[in-house]
């Protein structure tokens, strides 16, 4: 039988379990603390073999699954463990940023091979920022989607932009479990966010963890 992702990523995960945690004094040995972190590196050398063994577009998708099932997994049991959570999960999105630059690169130096006409709606249509370019399919929620978009920009990770822009271009870049989405339903969903007792939507946690994470990554 043809293994898939979570197959990968539950014999990854599997190990990090089976490895030893470090509790009281120990977790001021530094020769442990590489040891440790160097085997859960290499563990997950297998999930990114299998990652990159795909094309770049269904590599987007494989890497947003990883997130998912690196925000959920229970074997991140330590504090060291925890730490290299936050690592991987930065290098996942590291990953997809590479990933979406190359795919855009790709695009801008795709021989034009459609006739005169089409090839100037085609130019017209990336002038205006309307050329299709395969979205990222997120796979959590509308809500959470919209609190990580304003967390990015809260935290001076993406320059300042007017909140309409912000709907447009997530709309226009994401999708949430394939399906399209709409600007003013967008901007309705960050008023229901910010209108909740918290002003957060639900497992606003996960969002926050990953955010973190890359503000230690970027000090």
């Amino acid at each position: 039988m043809t293994k898939t992702l979570k197959d990968y990523f539950k014999e990854f995960e599997d190990k990090v379990a089976g490895i030893e945690g470090i509790i009281g004094r120990e977790i001021r040995d530094d020769s442990r603390k590489r040891m440790i972190i160097n085997n859960i590196i290499n563990n997950f050398i297998l999930v990114k073999r299998f990652i990159k063994a795909h094309n770049l577009e269904n590599q987007r998708d494989l890497w947003l699954t990883t997130v998912d099932l690196l925000n959920d997994s229970k074997a991140f049991n330590d504090e060291v463990k925890e730490k290299m959570r936050e690592t991987l999960l930065v290098y996942c999105f590291k990953e997809l940023e590479n990933l979406n630059n190359t795919i855009h690169l790709q695009l801008a130096n795709k021989p034009d091979t459609t006739v005169e006409g089409n090839a100037e709606k085609f130019e017209e249509s990336e002038k205006k920022g309307t050329g299709k370019v395969k979205p990222f399919n997120w796979q959590g929620t509308q809500a959470q989607l919209v609190y990580l978009i304003e967390q990015l920009y809260e935290q001076g990770f993406l320059s300042p932009i007017s909140q309409a822009e912000k709907h447009r271009l997530t709309a226009q870049h994401f999708t949430v479990k394939g399906e399209s989405l709409n600007p003013k339903n967008l901007a309705q969903t960050r008023e229901n966010n910010l209108n909740n007792r918290d002003g957060k939507p639900k497992d606003a946690e996960k969002i926050e963890q990953i955010v973190s994470a890359a503000k230690k990554q970027n000090p």
